[in-house]
């Protein structure tokens, strides 16, 4: 089998750094050779040989030495070119001497699937070639969980299945999250009810925002405000689908300006989540789309909605075009669609 290598891979190696909280406020930088980064914390090798341990909580940033694959993989990812990006994610991590940089790529590729809608890889590569091997990863941020109704998440309920009888807290999250809108849904609720008692703090918040998704179109005003700090405690990474369900549910309330603010938030502040941050555009494209009702088109008040509508969705057309809601923005353009003031919906 031939294996390929990438030719910047074998230059000579620049050296590493690491920032890390050093207390009061403090932050010290030190520079040499990342040598493992996971669940049990950073190694660095210092240029005389000894090696630093630095336990996860306090890694604020890290510069690992990165391919030429891996940096055009990451430019393509930023044009939105994700199924290009995708290949050369996984390309580098073949590439990929180090192990703890193969499963960060892994986060990567979780990413690319995430983003095109296929749950079951994107699934796959989160279990098996990530939290299998590290139950405490620090790239757990790129889990692939689902945060309202999609066709292709049929296709992973098999899988999802399974993985509800794991070991792993991050394991039985992601499948939970894959079958709450299906026919297992009472086992889904079950897990994710035990779940908030996680003593991972993170996946216990995760497991609670999950269960918003049965309650968002109920759940009472003064409860809302509860929610949102739930969401603050959260990891920036992580907070995207539980702004998501937030932003509906203050749509739910008529509070639309409060609505618009946490849908915005996931595409401007955390977009690492692309699923997440395109359906956000899109529900927040409807919101902008409709003007108030005490104004007319032409009022002053009707034309700013119809400026923040037409950004909004050229962010959502040019930033996510992997997206199905891109897709049928630019659908609705070609059949001049768009000068209704509101995106045509198709599904949920």
């Amino acid at each position: 089998m031939k294996i390929e290598t990438d030719q910047s891979a074998v230059e000579k190696a620049v050296e590493e750094f690491v920032e890390i909280r050093a207390g009061e406020g403090r932050v010290q930088r030190w520079r040499g050779e990342i040598v493992n980064f996971s669940g049990t914390g950073l190694i660095l090798r210092l240029s005389d040989g000894t090696e630093k341990h630095f336990p996860v909580e306090r890694v604020v940033s890290y510069s690992p030495n990165s391919s030429s694959l891996y940096r055009e993989a990451n430019k393509r990812l930023a044009e939105g070119a994700v199924t290009e990006a995708l290949g050369l994610f996984v390309r580098a991590r073949t590439a990929e001497s180090r192990e703890w940089r193969r499963r960060e790529i892994t986060a990567d590729i979780v990413r690319c699937y995430h983003a095109l809608g296929d749950y079951v890889r994107a699934g796959e590569e989160f279990v098996d070639r990530l939290v299998v091997l590290d139950p405490q990863s620090p790239f757990v941020w790129c889990v692939p969980l689902a945060w309202f109704p999609e066709e292709t998440l049929a296709l992973a309920e098999p899988r999802a299945r399974n993985w509800l009888n794991s070991d792993l807290a991050w394991v039985q999250l992601l499948a939970a999250s894959y079958l709450l809108d299906s026919p297992a849904a009472s086992q889904a609720v079950t897990v994710l009810e035990r779940l908030r008692s996680s003593t991972d703090e993170t996946v216990a918040i995760l497991a609670s925002a999950q269960l918003w998704r049965r309650g968002w179109q109920s759940v009472q005003p003064n409860q809302l405000s509860q929610w949102e700090n739930v969401i603050e405690r959260l990891p920036a990474r992580l907070k995207s689908g539980p702004c998501y369900l937030l932003g509906l549910a203050w749509k739910q309330q008529g509070a639309f300006d409060r609505a618009m603010v946490w849908l915005l938030r996931p595409p401007f502040l955390w977009p690492e989540n692309r699923r997440v941050a395109a359906r956000c555009l899109w529900e927040a494209a409807e919101l902008a789309g409709k003007s108030p009702p005490s104004s007319s088109p032409d009022s002053a008040a009707g034309s700013d909605h119809q400026h923040e509508y037409q950004a909004i969705v050229k962010n959502l057309v040019e930033r996510f075009p992997e997206s199905p809601w891109a897709a049928q923005v630019r659908a609705a353009i070609r059949s001049n669609s768009l000068e209704s003031g509101s995106p045509v919906r198709d599904g949920p």
